[in-house]
């Protein structure tokens, strides 16, 4: 048996690893008494921070140990300690944070520590830092921590964008899987490249060539989700104007609705109605008491009767000005609807890629009919090339998605609501009636674009699959008069807005109870049915 290292047992190990862990706990408290008691006497000086530098060197995810190392450091400059001693300070504290990163290079604590000396000391070297960062992203491309960091050191040195731009390509090259080297290369894009003449946020070529550069990642891993997220950003990154939608007049309530959340200055500065040419003056308020929204009540002193001309003119965000006119639905009301499009306005170059990528997708899905994201990139180029004409199959691929990826069910058909909605609404924008009725099979499960109908009277959302989160929105429905919930999954009227209806129908909604019903009845002026 002479010679031969002696193995330890399990218990024997798990014996000494307690001991040692014991006397590591012993130490650390000693010391942590130490610190705390020099700091409640005030003793900031060099002994702490050579106390508080060991702690830190083998846990640097003490924050607070490093709150004190800031007072120590701020208390010498505040004593005029000497500029070259201080700065050697600095760079220990400098050669610290090196060190605890080495240990956890996701440490918030030391990267924070390292921003506030760099932004503290006198004479920061931000081309080194940028070095640092160099150095750490070729240990780990995808440190969240050292990108968050890098885009801190480059507002400081301010280096060529396009040398940014072009690292982010050379990091991207090495691995497509780089949520932070996406979302970097995002805020750089919109900056070096956008397109001055058409007024979108990037220029047609490079957008085009970004959605190529994606395109080849995705199809690289099409498993990995960054590159699919970043293609998603490239296709919304398209300029939305601000449009108003339609506007009632009535001898009760004047209502306008805008295509997306607006506040008081803009409505106030940029909207005139006019009855019989005569400029009605009055004051804006939100429809739902925020500074931005998207239904504005108008409120005035003019009198509504039969036989008027009402128009509104609104100025457009180049500067030119829009007239809306008003139709007469019935006596005493007026209605303006302006032309509305949920067509997303794509430069021709882009579509023409859209349309490469779209029968490349087809191709790869030929090869795996059960890719989610190849289903739903293939679902979106369709919806972003000609939503109306490729309605039917934008509904089938979203079905196709509930079924493979039953997770996210209910994210698609919060996209089936939304995508039906916008196609119903260009035939009900159409007619000159006062009613909303969902016309397609699908049941809804929110209520999107619900502004857009704030003029009907009649509003049926019976048998959908509504719940109580939604009563809120119905605020929306400022002119409604009878309006229907019946068969929804409502649990409870809490958040119920003030509406002057004269019938609203709960029937079927079989987990509301009675008696909650029965309160509200007693709450309203209007008939509930249930």
């Amino acid at each position: 048996m002479h010679g031969r290292v002696k193995v330890r047992t399990t218990e024997e190990e798990k014996a000494r690893k307690e001991k040692e862990r014991q006397e590591k706990l012993k130490v650390f408290k000693h010391v942590m008494q130490k610190i705390q008691h020099k700091r409640k006497e005030s003793e900031f000086d060099k002994d702490l921070l050579e106390l508080t530098g060991k702690v830190l060197s083998s846990n640097p995810d003490i924050s607070t140990l490093w709150n004190i190392r800031r007072e120590i450091l701020n208390i010498f400059k505040k004593n005029n300690e000497v500029e070259e001693e201080l700065s050697q300070l600095y760079d220990a504290e400098l050669h610290l944070t090196e060190y605890c990163l080495k240990i956890n290079p996701k440490s918030y604590c030391a990267w924070f520590q390292r921003e506030w000396v760099l932004t503290t000391r006198a004479d920061p070297d931000w081309d080194k830092e940028l070095g640092l960062c160099n150095t750490y992203l070729k240990l780990d491309e995808r440190n969240f921590h050292t990108w968050d960091y890098r885009r801190f050191v480059v507002s400081k040195c301010k280096p060529p964008l396009k040398d940014e731009f072009d690292f982010t390509t050379e990091k991207l090259y090495s691995n497509f899987s780089n949520y932070s080297a996406w979302h970097y290369r995002s805020k750089m894009l919109v900056e070096l490249y956008p397109d001055l003449k058409g007024g979108r946020p990037i220029e047609d070529t490079h957008h085009k060539q970004e959605l190529k550069i994606v395109q080849n990642a995705a199809f690289t891993d099409p498993d990995d989700t960054s590159a699919w997220f970043y293609q998603r950003w490239l296709l919304g990154a398209v300029k939305t104007v601000t449009k108003a939608v339609v506007y009632v007049v009535t001898p009760v309530k004047t209502t306008l609705a805008f295509n997306k959340p607006v506040e008081h200055n803009f409505v106030s500065s940029k909207v005139k109605l006019f009855c019989n040419n005569d400029l009605i003056n009055g004051e804006w308020q939100s429809c739902s008491g925020n500074q931005y929204d998207v239904l504005w009540i108008f409120k005035h002193s003019a009198n509504i009767c039969d036989d008027l001309h009402i128009k509104m003119e609104y100025e457009m965000e180049d500067g030119t000005t829009q007239t809306i006119s008003s139709v007469k639905v019935n006596s005493n009301t007026y209605v303006g609807r302006n032309d509305i499009s949920f067509e997303i306005n794509y430069s021709k170059p882009v579509v023409e890629e859209l349309i490469t990528q779209l029968d490349a997708c087809r191709q790869l899905l030929a090869m795996e009919p059960d890719s989610k994201w190849t289903v739903l990139t293939t679902t979106v180029f369709l919806h972003c090339i000609d939503a109306k004409g490729n309605y039917k199959e934008v509904i089938e691929n979203l079905h196709t998605l509930k079924s493979i990826d039953k997770l996210r069910a209910g994210y698609y058909d919060d996209l089936i609501t939304k995508w039906s909605i916008e196609d119903q609404l260009a035939v009900d924008y159409g007619n000159n009636n006062l009613e909303f009725k969902i016309s397609f099979q699908d049941k809804v499960t929110s209520l999107p674009h619900l502004q857009y109908y704030s003029y009907c009277e009649s509003v049926d959302l019976s048998n959908q699959n509504l719940t109580s989160n939604v009563l809120p929105s119905l605020v929306m429905l400022q002119h409604c008069k009878k309006l229907s919930l019946e068969n929804n999954k409502l649990t409870t009227l809490r958040n119920f807005p003030s509406l002057e209806l004269e019938v609203l129908n709960l029937k079927g909604n079989i987990e509301l109870k009675k008696e909650e019903v029965d309160l509200f009845r007693e709450k309203c002026n209007y008939t509930v049915l249930y």
